[in-house]
């Protein structure tokens, strides 16, 4: 980590209240991940972000995002395409390769 110290910020813009994403990962039996996605819209901040992942994580493995554009709300099948800043946590599947076949020389 490197720490550079600056000035008080003048953003061009602040979402005060901003759509949360949560990843939810689990490991599958055959070695997979599977994945839950949720946004979290209306939210007070991310204490109550924190709050609500501790509740529903059941020991899985988690990420936290912040959407960068406010997007609205869609049916469940219609992708949500907005840029996400990731808060906390890390996709499982990053750097693990995947063995798509297996070559048997008789």
């Amino acid at each position: 980590m490197r720490v550079i110290e600056t000035v008080h910020a003048e953003p061009q813009s602040i979402v005060e209240s901003p759509v949360y994403r949560v990843n939810f990962w689990q490991s599958t039996a055959g070695g997979a991940w599977s994945l839950d996605a949720f946004a979290l819209t209306h939210v007070e901040d991310i204490h109550e972000v924190l709050r609500w992942v501790n509740e529903h994580a059941h020991g899985r493995r988690f990420e936290v995002f912040a959407e960068m554009h406010q997007e609205p709300e869609g049916p469940f099948q219609t992708p949500r395409k907005s840029g996400l800043v990731r808060l906390l946590g890390s996709d499982p599947n990053t750097g693990e390769p995947i063995a798509f076949g297996v070559m048997v020389q008789d």
